[in-house]
């Protein structure tokens, strides 16, 4: 590539480019710059033509263009002096634009600048990180069209926000138009701004497709219904341009607009930023209307809770006004002027209004209806066979000339939602909701909630029609239960009372004098007794476990400390055996940890007792090791290996069983519950660890296991020491 298709390239960049040289007095010092090239995007830039800025000094030209902030005589010396590269950004006052300046210096003396446009980048970062620091509550409607107003370099612009019948559209504020709202509501006779519109449902239509919708006409400036008159009124008084939508849509659900009305003759060109701008603002808008719902579902949660609490424990002479209030209390949080229970009577094919509570204004219609015939009411009763709700957002959407609209109509009733009463499969009634004063939609999370209302009632009217029967059954309940007790009370003492005190005298009678024989029968039975209590023992850990009632308390632990107790316990019973056991620990194993030492204490013991028991000859090893996750946990490991009688691969599937052993001739040889090793796997899984083995028939076992342990890097030994703190230790016995 020559030099010139290096200067095409320059030329035909979008970037701006300068070409000059350092201008010096007579001391040295840089006092100017010599221009001695630009390309086109600069000229486009600053306005200014190439022939007039070529061979002139930047102070003559720039004072006269939008890039006067340029003129940083100490940044391009340093550049011009050392070849450093230097960038910077600066926001051009004059041009309107900011804008990213870098330097650099191909020869001493001499500097290439580029500039770049980077306006809409800060717009965006810009906007947002308005919507980042934006927070729950109520929204800044304001601030959120004063900003779009800036962005977009509109005349006006308003935030029309969809009505919860989602059928109208208000506007909730605007923004620009200084003075000409107030003389469009002259000529007019009414305030645009404050008027409720039907929604352009093909508007919707282009703003759930496109986002962004330009119109040239002004028939959408706020809503639809305005004569021709209105319209030549309202382009008498705003003088619009191009007008823009731009939807505010979450979900595919709209819940408003921004309507953009540029100056006249003028064209909407910021699709980009409007379009982040709108999504935005769907995030807000949409996060605040759920966290206003999320309070209203919490309310009515409460109230639900609090109903719940009252039903259970209403006497029976009680229940009618319980109901009632339960209906006012309910109605406030579930918006609605009228709420009302229905009882149905199948044999007769009629139903009646049992309760009823009204807002102020609202008129009773519990008298009108007390036998109203099943025929008039099948569109409720049908769907209400079947344990649907019937919600009917918009009275006036039902078929014309049905009962049940006209019935509706007739009171005033815009929206209603009604919920069955379900004993079983059979339904018993409804509790309904209507709203008189407005249309409101019911969530489904409000659905749900007021479904749980209605298998209240459910309950609580079971709950009177068995109450004599309860009462005897309960009489019989606990009478069976206090059986029980006493036998599980009883059982527990006989138990653990005669072992405890069998155990004990053992003891108490080692100490007396006996010839060999008794000793020998003493001997048997302190062993038995023994046994018998770790098997109570064991099956009281494993009940307890299977009922997650095991609690871990993990304290700072000598972890050293706690091997050599662990192993001096079992040295006994491997020296009866003749078995050689010791344990090594790994350099870096940490003295303390947090951990529960009662219970990885009890993993050792039960892991090692394994290991020992079913090991006739040889040797028993525990291994200690540790690896660091971070500078605050890490991993304990521990292997313990056996040169016992090993397992099959067919036998260990029954290995983690529990009450059950590889071989029932191993049971009447070893003896043992079978429940040690699953006991060990579950409170290893419960510290957060786990545990497995290998194994090699005849030859012998391996178990092993880890544990999560925070650690202080502090607690980890550094080369060998005297005793058993650190390095690698072995020991045996």
């Amino acid at each position: 590539m020559d030099s010139s298709d290096y200067r095409h390239l320059i030329e035909e960049a979008s970037f701006g480019f300068v070409y000059h040289k350092l201008v010096y007095d007579d001391n040295g010092n840089v006092v100017d710059f010599h221009i001695l090239d630009v390309n086109r995007t600069l000229e486009e830039f600053t306005g200014l033509k190439k022939e007039d800025v070529v061979d002139k000094k930047v102070s003559d030209i720039f004072t006269l263009s939008g890039l006067a902030e340029l003129d940083d005589l100490s940044l391009f010396e340093e550049v011009a002096s050392t070849g450093n590269r230097r960038d910077y950004e600066l926001h051009s006052r004059i041009l309107k634009r900011w804008l990213r300046v870098e330097i650099q210096s191909p020869q001493k003396g001499y500097l290439c600048t580029f500039v770049f446009d980077i306006t809409r980048e800060k717009m965006i970062a810009e906007t947002s990180r308005y919507f980042l620091e934006q927070k729950l509550g109520e929204p800044d409607y304001q601030r959120l069209t004063a900003t779009l107003l800036e962005i977009t370099g509109a005349s006006c612009v308003m935030l029309n926000m969809v009505s919860p019948n989602e059928k109208e559209i208000e506007v909730v504020a605007s923004c620009g138009a200084s003075g000409q709202f107030e003389k469009a509501a002259e000529a007019l006779g009414f305030d645009i701004r404050k008027k409720k519109w039907l929604q352009d449902r093909d508007l919707v239509d282009g703003l759930l497709q496109k986002g962004i919708v330009r119109i040239p006409a002004e028939e959408h400036l706020v809503g639809v219904g305005l004569d021709e008159k209105q319209l030549e009124s309202l382009r008498e008084v705003f003088r619009p341009g191009e007008i823009a939508i731009a939807g505010i849509v979450r979900d595919d659900r709209m819940l408003g607009h921004f309507t953009i009305i540029m100056p006249e003759n003028q064209q909407f060109k910021s699709d980009t930023l409007v379009d982040i701008f709108r999504r935005q603002a769907g995030l807000i808008l949409d996060r605040n209307q759920a966290e206003d719902q999320l309070q209203h579902q919490s309310h009515l949660q409460e109230i639900l809770m609090k109903i719940a609490s009252t039903y259970i424990n209403v006497p029976l002479g009680e229940m009618e006004d319980t109901i009632r209030r339960s209906l006012v209390e309910l109605a406030a949080f579930a918006r609605a002027d009228r709420v009302y229970i229905f009882e149905y009577d199948w044999d007769r094919q009629f139903c009646r209004n049992t309760h009823e509570w009204c807002a102020e204004g609202v008129t009773p219609q519990v008298d009108q209806l007390q036998r109203v015939p099943f025929e008039l009411m099948m569109p409720l009763i049908e769907v209400h066979k079947t344990g649907k709700p019937l919600d009917i957002p918009d009275v006036s959407t039902l078929p014309d000339g049905s009962f049940l609209r006209d019935h509706l109509m007739a009171q005033d009733i815009k929206s209603l939602i009604t919920l069955p009463l379900m004993k079983g499969k059979k339904c018993i009634g409804f509790v309904g909701f209507d709203s008189v004063s407005e249309h409101y939609r019911y969530t489904e999370k409000e659905k749900t909630l007021l479904k749980l209302f209605a298998e209240m009632l459910v309950n609580m009217k079971k709950r009177f029609e068995l109450e004599n029967q309860l009462v005897i059954e309960k009489e019989k309940a606990q009478a069976a239960n206090k059986t029980k007790s006493e036998f599980l009370a009883n059982m527990s003492h006989e138990l653990r009372t005669p072992l405890n005190g069998i155990i004990g005298f053992t003891d108490l009678l080692e100490a007396t004098p006996m010839n060999n024989i008794q000793k020998m029968y003493l001997e048997n039975v302190s062993i038995s007794a023994n046994v018998l209590m770790g098997i109570i023992n064991d099956i009281l850990d494993f009940s307890r476990i299977e009922a997650g009632r095991i609690q871990l308390h993990p304290v700072r632990t000598d972890l050293i400390a706690l091997v050599e107790q662990t192993m001096a316990i079992m040295e006994y019973q491997a020296a009866k055996k003749g078995l050689r056991i010791f344990y090594e620990i790994q350099p870096d194993f940490p003295r303390f940890a947090d951990v529960d030492p009662v219970r990885l204490k009890q993993v050792l013991m039960n892991l090692l007792n394994n290991a020992v028991k079913f090991t006739e000859e040889g040797e028993v090893e525990l291994t200690a090791g540790f690896e660091a996750i971070d500078s605050k946990n890490g991993k304990l490991f521990f292997h313990i290996r056996d040169t016992g009688i090993g397992i099959t691969e067919e036998q260990r599937s029954k290995l983690f069983q529990a009450f059950s052993q590889v071989d029932s001739s191993i049971s009447r040889r070893f003896g043992g519950t079978g429940l040690g090793l699953i006991i060990s796997s579950q409170l290893v899984e419960q510290m957060g660890g786990s545990l497995g083995m290998e194994s090699a028939f005849g030859v012998g076992s391996t178990f092993f296991f880890w544990i999560p342990a925070p650690y202080d890097p502090e607690d980890i030994p550094v080369g060998e020491t005297s005793g058993n703190t650190a390095g690698s230790q072995k020991k045996g016995s």
